[in-house]
């Protein structure tokens, strides 16, 4: 499997953690890996939509360590599959101070018709498949 090409570091806060610990909630840690999703699409040059979105179908979700509220958190994601209209992303969340890896996680995407609410491949499609397979050294891409 292909190395982490992108790679970011997001600040954490007080508020981040969980029931009076130090450490940060485990929502948080899936918030981080959308957030850092924006910047990734900025990066890689994805068509921005308005009428049809990505949405996250489902995630799993590996923790292998607790993350301290006063570190921060190294996000890395890449894609490794494209089907028409729905994307598969892995991700790691690593402590910024010792790069200890928190958790591994798998998210799939589908993207919806924000008026219909049904599955929807964007007209674009085409563009968003070649802008990450230019990115990506090991995307998977099927046409089914």
């Amino acid at each position: 499997m292909a190395e982490f090409r992108f790679t970011t570091v997001l600040p954490l806060r007080h508020t981040d953690s969980f029931g009076g610990t130090p450490f940060v909630h485990g929502g948080v840690l899936l918030a981080l890996t959308e957030i850092a999703l924006a910047t990734y699409d900025e990066v890689v040059g994805l068509p921005q939509h308005r009428d049809v979105l990505r949405f996250q179908s489902h995630s799993e979700v590996r923790y292998l360590a607790p993350l301290r509220w006063d570190d921060a958190a190294v996000v890395r994601l890449r894609c490794t599959a494209l089907r028409p209209g729905r994307l598969t992303f892995e991700c790691e969340v690593l402590a910024e101070s010792d790069h200890t890896t928190i958790t591994r996680m798998t998210h799939r995407y589908a993207y919806v018709n924000a008026s219909t609410g049904r599955p929807e491949t964007p007209q674009d499609w085409p563009a968003i498949v070649e802008a990450i397979r230019a990115y990506e050294t090991d995307v998977e891409v099927s046409d089914d």
